[in-house]
């Protein structure tokens, strides 16, 4: 007489793990494909300027910021713009970039994170540019420790 649902003799049925691993791969690839990683691009060789009342960064904010890093050269005393890992040389090219943002999200904020070491002017220069992109919403990057 067939027996069904296991391989044993006795009539017990066996514990099939495959199919298990199967869905479980399945659902990892699933959740792993509709999930977006926003990621807040900064600048690793800047050393922000210490605040005992910064605040942590909220991360649900990520997707409506974007980040203009300002590293200061010793050498040449010039401010670098980096925004996306791409740096802008002359300042004004990034105006087109900002305005393109600003028009896909309404609500986009600019955080500015300047190393320690920078000018006040150039932070200035920064916050003209991101201005004149439209974006009225500026926050600044500090370090509470």
């Amino acid at each position: 007489m067939a027996s069904g649902g296991g391989g044993t003799e006795s009539g017990e049925p066996e514990f099939q793990i495959a199919p298990m691993i199967d869905v479980l791969l399945v659902l990892l690839i699933f959740f792993m494909s509709i999930t977006t990683a926003e990621i807040l691009k900064v600048d690793a060789s800047i050393t922000l300027p210490v605040s005992p009342n910064a605040k942590p960064h909220d991360a649900k904010m990520t997707k409506l910021e974007v980040a203009i890093n300002v590293r200061w050269d010793v050498q040449t005393n010039k401010a670098a713009i980096l925004v996306e890992d791409k740096e802008y040389p002359n300042p004004a090219d990034l105006l087109p970039y900002l305005k393109a943002r600003k028009e896909a999200n309404p609500k986009l904020r600019a955080v500015i994170r300047g190393d320690k070491l920078l000018p006040a002017i150039e932070i200035q220069r920064v916050m003209n540019l991101v201005g004149e992109g439209g974006i009225a919403d500026i926050a600044f990057s500090a370090s509470n420790k």
